[in-house]
């Protein structure tokens, strides 16, 4: 990794995989902080680590699936990494999803809007 070793982390070391103690798996919320302040947030499998991004790569590649339909890609997202600032993933686990979840369907429900169904990530390097 270059000098922009500091760009990325993870808080946790669990894995995909790791049965979470609440139930469920452990997930992992990608939080992606561009220069500009501007912030996204996805839901990864994987954390993401330093060493996950090679020397080389310029460009973030991020695809989003339903979690209901993974055989769905709703999104495709291409970033220059000059515009990033930093890179973070931080575990949740099924159980918090599930209550911001149903934290958002009731602000939807009181503000009139709908939001997209849930979504998986992926994150790939170019």
């Amino acid at each position: 990794m270059s000098e922009d070793a500091a760009l990325i982390g993870d808080s946790s070391m669990h894995d995909s995989d790791e049965a979470a103690p609440g139930g469920g798996f452990y997930r992992h919320r990608l939080t992606i902080r561009f220069t500009s302040g501007e912030t996204l947030l996805y839901t990864v499998r994987e954390a993401l680590h330093a060493e996950d991004i090679p020397v080389n790569v310029r460009f973030v590649v991020i695809n989003s699936y339903l979690c209901d339909k993974p055989e769905e890609c709703t999104e495709i997202v291409l970033l220059n990494l000059n515009d990033v600032s930093y890179i973070k993933t931080e575990h949740v686990t099924e159980e918090e999803l599930q209550r911001e979840a149903t934290t958002k369907r009731e602000a939807e429900l009181r503000s009139n809007t709908i939001s997209p169904p849930p979504r998986l990530t992926r994150i790939g390097f170019i």
